[in-house]
C-alpha cells in the first residue's frame, strides 16, 4: 500500500517498478474495486481501501508487466471508467475501458522538450470488415495520439498529413490527431497545417505541426512546382520556457530531393533572425546520409542527430523496416548553446515488449528526440 502520509491523486500513477497506484474520491461509496486485463476483469478485482476520515480510496498493486493496461473501477457494484485518468482504449463492445502504460522507451529528463517526427502515410491503409472494405486510417490517428500522450511529447513534425477533397468521413489528420490529443491530455494543441499537392487524385497532402505551446511565425517554403510540389512548413514554438524554431517537409528522391533541400536552406538563411534556441529540422528525406538532400544539411551546420548519438537504425520499409530516410536536423542559433541531446529512439515500429503503445501505424517508422537547453 502506499504510505499513510502520502496523498496520491486522483487516477492511476505508475511507479518505476511497475507497480500502479490507484486512487478514487468518493465519500458516499461503500465498495470500490478496480477490475482489469490485469486482474483477469471480474475474475479476481482488487479492492480499494477508503482512507480513514477521508473520501479517498486507495491501491498499490504489485508490478505489473509491461504495457499497455486496460481497467475499470467497480462503484458499488457500478462498473464505471476511471473520471480522474483520460487516457483510454476501446473496449470492443462500443464502449471505453481506462489505460495506463507501464514501461516505454526511454525519453531522458522529462525537462527536456520531446519531438517526434513521422510520416503518417494518411488514408492509404485499408481493411476488410465483414466483406466491406473499410479506412484503417481514422483508427491509427487514436492510436497515435495516444502514444505521444503517454510519451509525454511537446511537438509534432508530420509528412503526408491528408484530407480527402470532398468526403468529411476522412477529415485532416492533423486536426484530428490534435482533437485526440486534447482528450488524452486534457490540454490544449496547437496546430497548423499547409498544403502540398494532391495526392491520389482525391488527397489534399500536406504537412503539419502541432505543438503543447503556442506556434508563431508560420512560414511555407515552396520548394518545387507541380503536380507533386514539395514544401516546407516552418514555425517557432515555445515549450517548457524555451522558444525554438522547428520545421517539417518531405522532399523527393535522387538528385530533385537535393536541389529542393538546396532550396530550402537557401531559403531559410534569408529569414529574420529571431530570438529562438536553435532550429530542427524534421522529415522525410527519401535519401541516404550521404546522398545530397542529407548531406547539405550538415555542410549548413546542421547536426544529424541520428548520426551524433549513434542511432543509425532504419526507419522505412512497407513490411520490414530497411532504410534510413527520415532525420532530425538540429543547429543552434548564433550566439546560443547546443542543445543537450537527452534521448533519441525510434518509436511505432512494431517492435519492443510494449508492442501495444509503439505499433506500426505508416511505412515509416517515427522519431522522437529528446532536447534540453539549460
Amino acid at each position: 500500500m502506499t504510505r499513510s502520509d502520502v496523498v496520491p491523486s486522483p487516477g492511476s500513477r505508475v511507479a518505476p517498478d511497475g507497480s500502479v497506484t490507484f486512487a478514487y474520491r468518493d465519500e458516499r461509496a461503500s465498495s470500490v474495486l478496480v477490475a482489469g486485463d490485469f486482474t483477469g476483469w471480474g475474475k479476481d478485482p482488487i479492492p480499494l481501501v477508503k482512507r480513514e476520515g477521508t473520501d479517498l480510496w486507495v491501491l498499490t498493486t504489485r508490478p505489473l508487466p509491461r504495457g499497455v493496461h486496460a481497467y475499470k473501477l467497480v462503484v458499488d457494484g457500478l462498473w464505471t471508467a476511471d473520471p480522474a485518468n483520460p487516457l483510454d482504449v476501446d473496449d470492443g463492445l462500443g464502449g471505453r475501458n481506462s489505460a495506463f502504460v507501464v514501461g516505454g522507451r526511454n525519453l531522458g529528463d522529462p525537462g527536456a522538450i520531446r519531438v517526434l517526427s513521422l510520416n503518417l502515410h494518411t488514408y492509404q491503409e485499408r481493411g476488410l470488415r465483414e466483406g466491406v472494405v473499410v479506412n484503417d486510417s481514422i483508427a491509427k490517428i487514436e492510436r497515435i495520439a495516444f502514444g505521444v500522450a503517454t510519451m509525454g511529447l511537446d511537438v509534432l513534425l508530420l509528412q503526408e498529413v491528408g484530407e480527402h477533397v470532398s468526403n468529411p468521413a476522412e477529415p485532416n489528420a492533423g486536426r484530428l490527431l490534435q482533437e485526440h490529443l486534447e482528450r488524452f491530455t486534457r490540454r490544449r494543441w496547437e496546430h497548423v497545417w499547409r498544403e502540398a499537392h494532391i495526392g491520389f487524385d482525391v488527397y489534399r497532402e500536406g504537412l503539419s505541426i502541432l505543438s503543447s505551446g503556442p506556434i508563431e511565425d508560420v512560414t511555407v517554403l515552396q520548394l518545387s512546382e507541380g503536380p507533386l510540389a514539395r514544401i516546407a512548413l516552418l514555425g517557432r514554438t515555445t515549450v517548457k520556457g524555451t522558444k525554438i524554431r522547428v520545421g517539417t517537409t518531405h522532399v523527393s528522391w535522387g538528385s530533385d530531393g537535393g536541389t529542393q533541400v538546396a532550396r530550402l536552406l537557401a531559403d531559410v538563411a534569408r529569414l529574420p533572425a529571431g530570438d529562438h534556441v536553435a532550429t530542427l529540422f524534421a522529415g522525410d528525406l527519401n535519401g541516404s546520409p550521404e546522398d545530397r538532400q542529407v548531406a547539405s544539411f550538415v555542410e549548413r551546420g546542421y547536426t544529424d542527430i541520428g548520426m551524433a548519438t549513434r542511432n543509425v537504425w532504419p526507419t522505412f520499409g512497407e513490411k520490414t523496416l530497411t532504410s534510413r530516410i527520415d532525420y532530425q536536423m538540429l543547429r543552434a542559433s548564433a550566439g546560443r548553446r547546443a542543445a543537450r541531446i537527452e534521448a533519441f529512439v525510434r518509436v511505432f515500429d512494431g517492435e519492443g515488449p510494449e508492442d501495444g503503445l509503439h505499433p506500426r501505424v505508416s511505412d515509416h517508422a517515427g522519431i522522437v528526440g529528446a532536447y534540453r537547453w539549460d
